[in-house]
């Protein structure tokens, strides 16, 4: 009688519980979201790299023109554009014609925007420089194999 008397008060809890946890209705979406079409998937972002020679470079519009094996390339250089002459941090403005230069840029909205510039520091030039002289050994010095050196004989140890 008591397992019957629990059961009819528990079996209405149950009942009310299952009720209250009913899974609220979804939203609809906006008419004007719903009437859009889902957007084209963007190409992702690859980076490409050029190595050339510089054209020109203009410091005030960011811009500089690099001449590499499949032609000239316009690229643009922000603010974020790490640039490096050699092993030393540079400006756009420390850039000029002629030097050869490695860029890495991407494609964004039809510009090109850089990434990095690497400049390659000229080395200087070593047919024009100064070789220094190596010290020649004078012939007195040198000691030939058949003639005993000047140290005393090292003796053995007697067993």
């Amino acid at each position: 009688m008591k397992g019957r008397y629990l059961i009819s008060l528990l079996l209405p809890l149950l009942l009310l519980s299952g009720s209250c946890t009913q899974q609220t209705e979804k939203k609809a979406l906006p008419e004007k979201v719903a009437r859009e079409k889902p957007a084209a998937a963007k190409k992702p972002l690859k980076i490409i790299h050029v190595a050339g020679e510089m054209v020109s470079v203009s410091p005030k519009a960011g811009k500089l023109t690099v001449r590499g094996k499949d032609g000239e390339v316009e690229i643009y250089a922000t603010d974020k554009t790490i640039i490096r002459i050699g092993m030393d941090k540079g400006r756009l403005s420390d850039i000029a014609a002629g030097n050869k230069a490695t860029i890495k840029y991407l494609e964004i909205d039809g510009k090109n925007i850089a990434r990095s510039i690497f400049i390659v520091r000229e080395a200087p030039d070593d047919s024009k420089a100064p070789k220094a002289e190596i010290p020649s050994i004078k012939a007195s010095e040198k000691s030939a194999p058949d003639q005993p050196s000047d140290s005393p004989p090292k003796a053995s140890p007697s067993s």
